[in-house]
């Protein structure tokens, strides 16, 4: 900046000066010229004055001749001579010319009282002739004199003209030169004015395109004057921002840290636009924990992992997030595989970049659901074992005295085959109530496991052939049912006890047989989950299903959905299966039908059963 200022007060003082010369100049040759026109009117009235004298002269002469001009005639032309004379004085002269116009108008004087004498006088002709001559001898003295001053003046004129012309010439030359010299004197300047600023500009230039492209370590050095105070401005800026960035970053993996760290799984989820509930950021807990990578919970929206009883209710709970409550939620979310799992939600809104999102934190709480169904479990069985434990000592005797004096009493044979069919129906009731009487004690107090080293895809064999004999003997639609058997043989040996498996197995197949009253397909898989170390068993029918709303409550103990059921069975092979270590569960086939799924740790460790 202070280089432009200097050069545009240099290039203003140089016009400026120009522009004074030229003025001046101009001045100074316009009086030069009114002088030459001054000198030019002197000369003219000086030849107009010689002129008249002339023409005094020449009338004098004419006296002596035929046609002389009047007296008149002759003092008119005096009276014009001498208004000439006196014309002269009204121009400005120096003193050396005033001295002569002064002795010239004296000599005029003279010539007119000569004159005067020469026409006045009658005398004699020698005498006027004398007259006539002293007249012409003062007449040719002004003609002289001004003859004298007009060559004079003549010079003068001509050295005016000349020192005029050489100054116009002088002025013309610099007018050229400055319109030459000008644009040239004006493009250097500038020249030096675009170089003393381009290396600097493109200095700056090349500063903000790498600190635009993320380089705030460089530094601009080398700049002087306000280039130098700008550098030093753009250079603390970028240390500035890489402090700021610094922090930023830090703060950012601390949150990322945070983020991906956490236990429980944490969704950002979209709240407006057309991609509301779509899931924008998940971190590595939810991936895990609903079998899914992060990119692919990305692609999602957030119902997709909802229940469908969550689903409905997501609506409303976004509803009360957007109106700006904190809400604290139990629902069921689903993972890859489908499997339900109860989840604790903790979501609310916020807002980023004018956009609105929601911060949702789920907690897998299936432990904790399961250690309320043990103790719901325990509270049961202990009631289970109470029961189990008056009905043995209250009715197990009693009802054994009533069954063998029936069994008796049915074989006297006096009766009757329609009273004898009675007491057959009443035996098969008691054997009934035996037999639910030792499902309640098995329930309450399972026999210890004895764990061994067991082939699953053998125990599972053989309840298959045990199924396929009892269904021999059923109905023709049960012998319609087809088992088919899809096992891994590379299958390894587990830690458990085979006849408890045994119990589980033959247990859900059963239940597989009843649920397919017209027959069907009824398929067995196993395979090895390397992942989790475990063996993994799936029994499918293609019967009615289970209905959705008992779904959750098929594993409860003495519920049922058969006529004659004890409710017990399936809480039986629950806890069987738990007790080996494993997991088990249920999930309804797209076709039709159910699936029970079962996972078996491969090394299980023996430990001590208790109620």
């Amino acid at each position: 900046m202070k280089k432009i200022i200097t050069v545009l007060s240099i290039i203003s003082l140089l016009l400026l000066l120009g522009g004074i010369y030229l003025i001046r100049e101009i001045d100074a040759n316009t009086s030069r010229f009114d002088e030459i026109i001054m000198f030019h009117q002197v000369e003219i009235l000086r030849e107009h004055l010689l002129l008249n004298i002339r023409t005094v002269e020449a009338d004098l002469y004419s006296q002596n001749m035929p046609r002389a001009e009047s007296v008149d005639t002759v003092v008119k032309h005096v009276r014009e001579t001498a208004n000439a004379i006196n014309a002269c004085f009204h121009c400005h002269h120096s003193e050396d010319v005033t001295d002569r116009l002064l002795d010239l108008k004296n000599q005029f004087g003279q010539y007119g009282h000569a004159l005067s004498r020469a026409l006045t006088m009658r005398a004699t002709a020698g005498r006027l002739q004398a007259e006539q001559g002293h007249a012409h001898l003062i007449g040719d003295s002004l003609i002289s004199k001004l003859n004298t001053m007009i060559v004079m003046t003549s010079k003068m004129l001509a050295v005016r003209t000349e020192d005029s012309q050489r100054t116009v010439h002088r002025t013309r030359i610099f007018l050229i030169v400055l319109v030459a010299a000008g644009p040239v004197l004006i493009m250097g300047l500038a020249f030096i004015v675009i170089k003393g600023v381009k290396r600097p500009v493109e200095v700056l230039l090349e500063a903000t395109r790498k600190l635009k492209a993320g380089d705030l370590d460089h530094r601009i050095e080398g700049l002087r004057d306000e280039f130098a105070e700008l550098a030093i401005g753009l250079n603390t800026m970028a240390g500035s921002l890489k402090e700021r960035l610094r922090e930023i970053e830090e703060s950012e993996r601390r949150y990322r840290l945070l983020f991906e760290s956490a236990g429980d799984s944490i969704f950002i989820v979209d709240a407006e636009g057309k991609q509301t509930c779509r899931i924008v950021e998940a971190n590595a807990a939810a991936a895990k924990m609903h079998g899914y990578t992060v990119d692919e919970l990305k692609t999602m929206n957030i119902t997709d992992l909802d229940s469908p009883a969550a689903a409905a209710c997501s609506p409303s709970w976004i509803e009360r997030m957007l109106q700006g409550e904190w809400i604290n939620v139990e629902a069921d979310h689903r993972n890859r595989d489908g499997i339900l799992f109860p989840v604790e939600i903790s979501a609310g809104a916020f807002e980023f970049g004018s956009h609105r999102y929601l911060l949702m934190i789920d907690r897998d709480i299936t432990e904790r659901k399961q250690a309320e169904e043990t103790l719901q479990r325990a509270e049961q069985l202990r009631m289970a074992g109470e029961l189990a434990t008056g009905l043995a000592h209250e009715i197990k005797n009693p009802l054994a005295g009533i069954k063998v004096s029936i069994e008796v009493l049915a074989k006297e044979p006096y009766l009757s085959e329609e009273d004898r069919g009675v007491l057959v129906q009443v035996i098969d009731e008691i054997r009934r109530i035996e037999v639910l009487m030792k499902e309640l004690l098995n329930f309450a107090r399972p026999p210890r496991p004895q764990f061994v080293s067991t082939d699953v895809n053998a125990v599972l064999d053989a309840v298959a052939s045990l199924v396929r004999q009892n269904t021999a003997h059923a109905p023709e639609a049960s012998r319609k049912i087809a088992v088919m058997k899809d096992f891994d043989s590379r299958l390894p040996l587990i830690t458990a006890d085979p006849m408890q498996l045994k119990q589980v197995f033959m247990n859900l197949l059963l239940n597989a047989v009843d649920a397919m009253p017209d027959g069907g397909p009824l398929l067995i898989k196993t395979w090895f989950d390397a992942a989790a170390h475990a063996v993994r068993v799936e029994i499918s029918d293609t019967g009615r299903g289970i209905d959705s709303a008992v779904m959750d409550k098929i594993f409860q103990p003495f519920f049922t959905t058969k006529p004659k059921g004890t409710g017990l069975g399936l809480a039986i092979s629950k806890r069987l299966i738990e007790d080996h270590g494993g997991r088990i569960g249920v999930a309804q086939n797209a076709g039709g039908g159910a699936t029970f799924k079962i996972g078996l740790p491969v090394i299980q460790s023996e430990r001590v059963h208790t109620i």
